[in-house]
């Protein structure tokens, strides 16, 4: 499964999990013009998420999707996003490398890890995302004109 897109979307979460996590800088978008930072998932969790992503479409005008999810679980997960937040976060077996073409010339590069890294109250904005698996449980989605969804919630509370 793959998402790219040049409308928002906004991704509200109350919990992730993940394991076997690596994130480094990177390009997103058409020709790489957006800055991200792609981070790989062999696997991951979310539970009490809403992602929201409005369209201004002609004629019509706003168009706002929400999509809420009790749990959903994902495999092979890489997300490229220029921005996220959390209230608090939780790493176990972090790791940093920065990876060097020479002893005298380094990439400027960097790589994170963590065995393990869990968060809550969760908020990120994806350019985009690839996953080998994608399974969710309490699917509900809603189309409506104007824009607002998930703005100014907290999942989970």
């Amino acid at each position: 499964m793959a998402f790219a897109g040049e409308v928002p979307v906004t991704v509200h979460a109350a919990r992730v999990s993940a394991s076997g996590v690596s994130a480094s800088p990177a390009a997103s978008g058409r020709g790489g013009l957006l800055p991200a930072l792609a981070t790989r998932m062999e696997q991951a969790t979310i539970q009490d998420a809403c992602v929201t992503s409005t369209a201004h479409l002609p004629v019509v005008g706003a168009v706002t999707a929400v999509v809420r999810i009790e749990r959903a679980s994902a495999s092979g997960l890489t997300v490229e996003a220029g921005k996220a937040t959390a209230r608090s976060v939780q790493l176990s077996g972090a790791k940093f490398s920065t990876p060097q073409g020479s002893l005298q010339r380094p990439t400027g590069l960097f790589t994170v890890g963590a065995q393990k890294v869990s968060g809550s109250t969760v908020t990120t904005q994806p350019h985009a995302f690839t996953a080998g698996t994608i399974t969710s449980r309490g699917v509900t989605i809603e189309l409506h004109r104007g824009a607002g969804g998930c703005e100014g919630e907290r999942p989970g509370e």
